[in-house]
């Protein structure tokens, strides 16, 4: 057989892959979502405009835990059962899973922190606090840790896994940011540097997957990505408004301030998670070595 050949092959059995999963992903969904608004009457976590109110923070996080049981349910099926793989490659499984997760908590924390001193310092925001609401807050914080998790497990857990079975580790993890970049364009607001910034998102998230074969670093990262831009300094996060403490206006340009899609419609978002990349890229090589596939029998004897 061909090398092209072999490469559609792979191809078409990594297509399969995911339609099977995703099909079965939106079936649990479906499901969990209709036992928690059908069954037990609770709101729709999304408002009419599409912006995150409080009213509904309490279904959010039903909604958004629902969809990791989900996710989990989806993945055990399809990667345990089906392919007879480990949970290890996931990453839930992690001595060192604390000080990742702090690890990532930092850097998202330090570069959101470092663009909205930028944008002071360019007079593209202004300093202006909010009201301080302890309950608000304790659910905002819950919330953020939920959605980022779900997402880490989607994406770099199951969907750049699966692609590193049939491509190489790169492919892999640049195919995860894309498709994770893609996902958010139905959002308010939507631009090509927010498409850039997430993607670069995804790459470095990948990337700390990868590096310290831990899903905890990355949703560390994710996490203070989105509560410091949110919560904390009172950008929209990805064209949406959340509760927040500092009550900040960003002006004009948008391409500096990131306008109504938050700071990663900025391009200060995209230079600090490129030079974060590059800065981890230099520190450590890849060092998770995976186990066979389970049909690559089949593919050799194909050939």
């Amino acid at each position: 057989m061909t090398t092209s050949s072999t490469g559609f092959s792979k191809t078409w059995r990594l297509l399969i892959r995911l339609l099977g999963f995703s099909l079965t992903l939106l079936l649990l969904t479906v499901l969990f979502s209709f036992v928690l608004f059908q069954v037990f009457g609770m709101s729709a976590p999304f408002g009419e405009d599409t912006e995150m109110a409080d009213l509904n923070i309490n279904s959010m996080i039903f909604f958004w835990t629902a969809l990791t049981i989900a996710t989990f349910l989806a993945i055990y099926l399809f990667w345990v059962r089906i392919d007879k793989d480990s949970w290890r490659l996931i990453g839930l499984k992690d001595a060192k899973g604390w000080s990742n997760f702090w690890y990532g908590t930092a850097l998202g924390a330090g570069m959101i922190s470092t663009g909205y001193v930028l944008m002071l310092i360019f007079g593209v925001a202004t300093f202006e606090a909010g009201n301080f609401v302890f309950g608000s807050f304790l659910a905002w914080l819950v919330f953020f840790l939920i959605q980022p998790f779900f997402e880490e497990l989607l994406f770099r857990g199951y969907v750049l896994r699966l692609v590193e079975r049939y491509f190489s580790t790169w492919t892999a993890i640049i195919i995860s940011s894309i498709l994770f970049g893609l996902v958010h364009a139905p959002n308010d607001n939507f631009s090509i540097l927010g498409l850039l910034s997430i993607a670069l998102s995804g790459l470095l998230m990948g990337w700390l997957f990868v590096r310290t074969g831990s899903l905890w670093a990355p949703t560390g990262l994710h996490f203070s990505w989105n509560f410091f831009q949110g919560v904390i300094y009172g950008y929209p996060t990805s064209g949406i408004n959340t509760y927040e403490i500092m009550a900040n206006q960003y002006s004009s340009p948008g391409w500096l301030s990131g306008g109504d899609f938050g700071f990663e419609g900025s391009i200060l978002a995209v230079l600090l998670l490129a030079g974060v990349f590059y800065w981890d890229l230099k520190k450590e090589k890849i060092d998770t070595p995976l186990p066979a596939d389970p049909w690559e029998d089949e593919l050799d004897t194909m050939a």
